[in-house]
């Protein structure tokens, strides 16, 4: 940020943790940096290349789009250490082909231009994005804006004028698949609240402010009223940027409502005066919006997806969840249905459910309206309020609980550390996979106790075949309920003793089914998580959910399977880990004195929707191909050309016109001194050669 403040164009390569969604790196991820993405020569997203969305946000937000351009980065040829060439491929390599265009796009502007508010971060970033080539069938979180293209950023350049840009340049829901996953999934009535986070880029100076909230017009012969809008916004854009949330619902009146809705945002830009020669300018930016609007699904339909809970890397130092990988040592992908787990987002979807996220604390959604709450992967601790509510919710309101557990073993926790270079300590975690002892606290009302061994291995299900990486167990369960059993490894016998051990007969899944609801709790997420890099096993995701709407304990005729009876044995409660700098990272505990209390817990947000204002009838309806930069390019030249020299490169081009003059004279010369040479040496040697015949 102090870099760009300074008017210096910092240009960032993503990473290269391709495919999976969430793993850009930093400092690609901020506002006012260009993150560049890897392409192959078939014009395809590089597998290595990472992708977005941004994590800061997360889990209270949402993420913003990256990269913001993409271009070659696969077996591009450069140098070597001994001066040959030798074929080069990362998003490293994409990001310097990115400079150089940049680059080109300087030294192309006048001298004058140069030195003014023409050339800037904002600026250039503006025209890179501008005229980047979209590349079909691909996501705004894989190619951000496109392909980049110097020779249309050229001609961009020529007719730029200092303005507001805004990326992604629209909201639309009918724009598929390059608005995923926004487009993925219908808006309808009494849904989560969709928020849509948008980054604001100002080319007339580094700060500036947005004058008065954004305001919304919707197109009332579309029935865009229906959508409720409201804004979160940083009032001053600095350096170069900001941001623009817009949080989408349908108002009651849409509870039946089926189609397609348009409207716009307006949103004005003011920039202070710089110097004498640039007074204070205003930007005024539409925003189109394009919504698809479906009548509210019935409960069994819809599932509740707990992120709130959710704690991983960039935010804390909590450890990766299969114990066998060892790319990365933390759990750094998000979590979230859009990144790591869009595999099972995905697959539900095709199989006519809605997933909804859940951003906030278990008093801010009302049970009724949903068939099932998954809890994945949770590393965060529970309110005594949250537990009491989803007491409450499952036993007489008719909620499912579906609940995907991970690893957790104190020891372990002490024995898994890292040095990380850039900081030069020792990174000390601070939880297991999930956060076993709070998820025991959540289920004990229910007769679940989940245990601290961790257990990996393969078996089978029916046809299916199926990997653990690196789960816990149960220790408990409701005796009216059935459960499935493997024969796993000890994980972390291996680990810390270096043992082998196998063990039969693990349960690792129940399912029970109580008087008005269901509860199902496998203990390792690692089969439906895209980083799990096991066996996906959304199979048995549909099987859990077939089994509960069934309220049977016998898998489809497909699988030809049945749970068992639970067999409740002596046990142990789990062993706590050592994470003294846990509350650090919760949103559910702070430390008092050196131990753990719960931290007051936040109201429920409260989205106000904004008063919509008039349509301009004169605004093009259904045009949502809007270009970024208001910039007319018929009248702008097409050739890839030089500007027109200013006196002072006219002054640089002679001094290196005469240097090249004398540099020839130079070699003349020396060629007739050679020249003269040879001759005066070879008749010298003749004349030597005739006095010897002479004297024989």
């Amino acid at each position: 940020m102090e870099l760009t403040s300074k008017g210096v164009i910092f240009v960032s390569a993503m990473g290269n943790d391709g495919p999976l969604y969430g793993t850009l790196n930093n400092p690609a991820d901020q506002l006012d940096v260009i993150g560049v993405g890897g392409l192959n020569y078939d014009d395809e997203i590089a597998e290595f290349s990472s992708r977005g969305m941004t994590l800061w946000e997360l889990p209270e937000g949402s993420g913003r789009v990256k990269p913001d351009i993409v271009t070659y980065g696969t077996a591009i040829r450069g140098s070597n250490m001994k001066g040959s060439c030798r074929y080069l491929t990362g998003t490293s390599v994409s990001s310097p082909v990115v400079t150089g265009a940049v680059s080109l796009l300087t030294e192309i502007m006048k001298k004058n231009e140069r030195l003014s508010r023409l050339l800037s971060p904002a600026s250039i970033k503006q025209v890179l994005m501008a005229s980047a080539d979209r590349l079909p069938g691909i996501s705004m979180f894989e190619q951000g804006s496109g392909k980049m293209n110097l020779p249309r950023a050229y001609e961009l350049l020529q007719g730029y004028v200092p303005q507001i840009t805004i990326s992604p340049g629209k909201i639309d829901w009918t724009d598929c698949p390059y608005m995923w996953p926004i487009c993925s999934q219908p808006l309808y009535h009494s849904s989560m609240p969709v928020t849509v986070n948008m980054t604001i880029i100002n080319g007339m100076a580094v700060t500036g402010t947005i004058t008065s909230p954004p305001t919304w017009h919707p197109n009332t012969q579309t029935s865009g009223q229906i959508v409720q809008l409201s804004f979160s916004y940083s009032e001053t854009l600095w350096p170069w940027t900001g941001y623009l949330a817009i949080t989408l619902s349908v108002g009651k009146s849409g509870a039946n409502y089926a189609g397609t809705v348009e409207g716009y945002v307006l949103l004005t830009v003011q920039s202070p005066a710089t110097n004498e020669d640039i007074s204070e300018q205003t930007s005024t930016l539409h925003i189109p919006v394009k919504v698809n609007i479906i009548p509210t699904p019935s409960r069994d339909r819809r599932i509740l997806w707990d992120h709130f809970h959710s704690i991983g890397y960039p935010l804390g130092p909590f450890p990766r969840d299969n114990l066998k990988l060892h790319t990365s040592p933390l759990d750094w992908n998000g979590d979230h249905i859009h990144t790591n787990f869009n595999g099972i987002y995905k697959h539900l979807r095709s199989k006519g459910y809605f997933v909804e996220i859940l951003s906030t604390h278990f008093e801010c959604f009302d049970a009724k309206n949903y068939g099932y709450l998954f809890l994945v992967d949770p590393e965060d601790a529970y309110f005594e309020s949250e537990i009491r509510k989803l007491n409450e919710d499952v036993n007489e309101k008719g909620l499912n609980l579906v609940v995907f557990a991970d690893w957790y073993n104190g020891p372990l926790v002490k024995h898994i550390k890292f040095y990380d270079e850039n900081t030069k300590q020792w990174v000390v975690l601070q939880g297991g996979g999930s956060n076993v002892p709070a998820l025991n606290k959540l289920l004990a009302a229910h007769g679940v106790i989940l245990g601290d061994k961790v257990w990996h291995g393969k078996f089978s299900v029916g046809p299916h075949a199926m990997e653990y990486g690196s789960g816990t167990s149960l220790l408990s369960f409701p005796t009216e309920g059935k459960v499935l059993t493997a024969t796993l490894y000890d994980e972390a016998s291996e680990m810390i003793h270096s043992k082998e051990m196998s063990v039969s007969d693990v349960p690792i899944f129940g399912l029970h089914h109580g008087v008005v609801s269901s509860l199902a709790v496998y203990g390792d997420s690692s089969c439906i998580d895209n980083a799990g890099h096991v066996t996906d096993c959304f199979w048995f995701v549909e099987e859990i959910l077939h089994m509960i709407e069934q309220r049977s304990y016998t898998f489809s005729p497909a699988v030809g399977e049945s749970l068992n009876t639970w067999v409740q044995g002596s046990f142990r409660n789990p062993k706590l880990a050592s994470t003294p700098l846990f509350h650090k990272y919760s949103r559910v505990m702070t430390s008092t004195d050196g131990s753990l209390t719960f931290r007051e817990q936040k109201t429920c947000p409260v989205h106000l929707p904004v008063e919509s204002r008039d349509f301009n009838d004169t605004y093009p309806i259904g045009q949502f191909n809007n270009k970024l930069l208001s910039i007319n390019l018929d009248n702008q030249p097409v050739d890839f050309v030089l500007m027109e020299e200013t006196e002072d490169e006219n002054s640089i081009k002679l001094f290196y016109i005469l240097g090249f003059i004398t540099f020839l004279m130079v070699i003349v010369v020396c060629a007739f001194l050679y020249f003269m040479f040879s001759f005066f040496h070879k008749k010298r040697i003749i004349l030597y050669r005739v006095r010897t015949r002479r004297r024989v």
